[in-house]
C-alpha cells in the first residue's frame, strides 16, 4: 500500500515537474475532460461534456420485446430511460461488473450501462488523432498509461435511434 503511494506520489511530481519544463504557449490550450473506462480488453475515453449525468445502478425493468442490446427501462435522475449495455453496442462485451449509469446530454432518456470509470483524464484535444470512419470512435489519444479509443456518446446515441426498429 505505502509502495503504491509513494508511486502516485512520484508520477504526480514527475507531472508536475514536467508541466514547467515545456515552452510557454501563446495560445490558450483546448482541454477536454474524458472518463476512461475498460471494455472488454479495450480502453476507451468518453467526453464528458456528452454526458447529462453519471448514477449508480439501479433496478432495470427488463423488457421482453426490446430493441438490440437495450437491457430494459430504468430511473435515471428523475427520468425513465433506455438502458443499453454500451459494451455490447460497440462490439467490445463488458465483464458483468457493470455499475454505473452514464445518462446522455443527447437524449436524456437513452443512459449507457458501463463498468465503473477506471480514472478520470484531462487531455489536450489536439492530441486525438482523428477516426478514418463516422462510427462511434472519434478518433484515438494516448496518456502515460495506454491508448485510448475515444467514443462520442452522440454518435452511439445516433446508432441506437437509427437501429430502434432491431429486435433482440
Amino acid at each position: 500500500m505505502i509502495d503504491e503511494i509513494d508511486e502516485h506520489r512520484r508520477r504526480l511530481a514527475h507531472s508536475f515537474d514536467h508541466a514547467f519544463s515545456q515552452p510557454f504557449a501563446n495560445e490558450p490550450r483546448r482541454l477536454g475532460d474524458f472518463l476512461v473506462l475498460r471494455l472488454g480488453q479495450h480502453w476507451y475515453a468518453l467526453p464528458v461534456d456528452e454526458l447529462a449525468g453519471v448514477q449508480n445502478k439501479k433496478t432495470i425493468q427488463f423488457l421482453p420485446d426490446a430493441p438490440a442490446f437495450c437491457l430494459g427501462l430504468s430511473g435515471v435522475r428523475g427520468r425513465v430511460a433506455a438502458i443499453y449495455d454500451l459494451g455490447a453496442l460497440i462490439g467490445s462485451p463488458s465483464s458483468d461488473r457493470l455499475s454505473w449509469l452514464l445518462q446522455a446530454k443527447a437524449d436524456p432518456e437513452i443512459a449507457l450501462l458501463v463498468p465503473k470509470a477506471e480514472r478520470y483524464l484531462r487531455a489536450e484535444l489536439d492530441r486525438i488523432v482523428p477516426a478514418a470512419d463516422d462510427g462511434p470512435s472519434i478518433g484515438a489519444l494516448s496518456d502515460d498509461r495506454v491508448a485510448l479509443n475515444v467514443l462520442s456518446v452522440t454518435r452511439v446515441v445516433a446508432s441506437i435511434r437509427a437501429r430502434g426498429g432491431e429486435r433482440a
